[in-house]
């Protein structure tokens, strides 16, 4: 097993895809966009990526479906709320409903982790966040984000919380450029990981900012950092469950390293499953060379807890076409019951991909 999240190109697999998927037996796979036209075709790709994968585990076949301006799924007309919109109802029963249309739709297409809930404290700054955070305090992110996540797991789906230690307070987006956050632990304690630490009892993963903290380690990006990963994540704060980074071909850290220097150097830092998004297949030869000269004891503490997390993922039948029809109309029905907010977000490549 190579211990990376790899995207692909299309909505069916290339020959290239299948050989060296079939050759590294990635961990798991992450969706976008560009790979959901139709629903019974994202089925039968998932399916397909499943076959693929030998021994007992099924594969992570990932995606980000937040809602609002982060929804993959626009083209086969599922549409959701944001945070933001959900939050401002102030209802746990629509939040609830939310994630279950959601989870309804992704395990018909073959998903078993969603990339969300988002954990970030919100703010004004103009990053990849507006309207994807529950609120502009820990309290608020919290409950809500809470909320919405036992309502996923419930229904069957993994979530994943992000983006550890917290980036509402950034000034510019990750996906084009590094940015600088300041703060020792103590500050990130007494605020952004909030909801991170309240809530990290039923997350079975998280994701790790691209972010540059000077005070906590003045030299490697979060994602990167075995100060930030092993020694506050890991060991101080005692989570045990399989951490992500977030996507390595971002702006943050592709303009310093390459995804084979990232992909080795987060597993190094303590991260477990490197995402490498965007033309995979050109980069996941040199990450498997690159992960291999890696300690074993490294290797096999992830490949533990990737394990771990894989024998609980699931698969489920897909619904049948008149069924989805009515869950679709459902779906319009319930959109029309949360207001939509007014206010603009700034543009990120996050809402495009």
């Amino acid at each position: 097993m190579l211990p990376v999240i790899a995207g692909i190109e299309g909505v069916t697999l290339s020959s290239r895809e299948k050989d060296l998927f079939s050759r590294l037996q990635p961990a798991g796979y992450i969706l976008f966009t560009r790979n959901i036209v139709d629903y019974e075709l994202t089925r039968e790709l998932t399916d397909e990526l499943r076959a693929l994968t030998s021994g007992p585990d099924v594969p992570i076949v990932a995606i980000d479906q937040e809602g609002g301006r982060v929804v993959r799924t626009a083209d086969i007309f599922i549409k959701l709320p944001s945070a933001a919109e959900l939050a401002a109802t102030t209802s746990s029963h629509f939040i609830t409903q939310a994630a279950w249309y959601n989870a309804q739709c992704l395990y018909t297409l073959g998903v078993n982790t969603n990339f969300a809930p988002v954990l970030d404290i919100g703010s004004t700054r103009a990053n990849a966040l507006p309207s994807r955070c529950w609120g502009h305090d820990s309290q608020a992110v919290t409950t809500y984000a809470g909320v919405w996540n036992r309502a996923h797991v419930r229904a069957g789906i993994a979530t994943c919380g992000k983006h550890f230690p917290g980036m509402g307070a950034a000034e510019c987006d990750p996906h084009f450029d590094l940015p600088v956050l300041h703060g020792t632990r103590d500050s990130f304690l007494q605020d952004a990981t909030i909801p991170f630490n309240a809530l990290m009892p039923e997350l079975p993963s998280m994701m790790i900012a691209h972010l540059l903290i000077p005070e906590i380690d003045a030299e490697l990006p979060t994602s990167l950092s075995p100060v930030l990963v092993q020694g506050f994540l890991r060991d101080q704060l005692g989570y045990e469950g399989v951490v992500f980074t977030d996507d390595l071909c971002m702006g943050a850290i592709a303009k310093r390293y390459t995804p084979a220097e990232s992909a080795a150097q987060a597993l190094r830092a303590g991260c477990d499953l490197p995402l490498i998004c965007h033309n995979a297949c050109d980069h996941l030869e040199a990450a498997a060379e690159a992960i291999s000269r890696l300690p074993q004891h490294i290797l096999q503490a992830a490949e533990s807890r990737i394990e771990r997390f894989r024998m609980g993922l699931h698969t489920r039948p897909p619904m049948p076409f008149i069924q989805w029809r009515e869950y679709l109309a459902e779906l319009c029905a319930f959109n029309e019951k949360v207001p939509a907010l007014v206010a603009p977000a700034p543009g990120s490549p996050v809402q495009d991909y």
